[in-house]
């Protein structure tokens, strides 16, 4: 992915399930499916990458607020 490339999270997720769309759809000649799937990976670590950036913020804010006692998982919150 080039560095100077203008991309945020949901236009990376967006582009990320078009390609997904396409790969199983099929019908791409061998080379264009292979460039799709790099594509893909390299979308995956981009979100990953801004998934991880935004946990550590989040936590940070946790943190530093002295109001806050517990952290719930989200999942645990709506009793899953």
């Amino acid at each position: 992915m080039n560095k100077k490339e203008d991309l945020n999270f949901e236009d990376a997720i967006e582009e990320l399930e078009e390609i997904v769309d396409d790969l199983e759809e099929g019908g791409l000649a061998l080379k264009k499916s292979l460039e799709k799937f790099s594509r893909g990976i390299e979308l995956i670590k981009y979100c990953n990458e801004e998934l991880n950036k935004t946990e550590k913020k989040i936590e940070v804010l946790i943190k530093n607020d002295k109001e806050i006692k517990k952290i719930v998982p989200f999942e645990d919150e709506f009793g899953q």
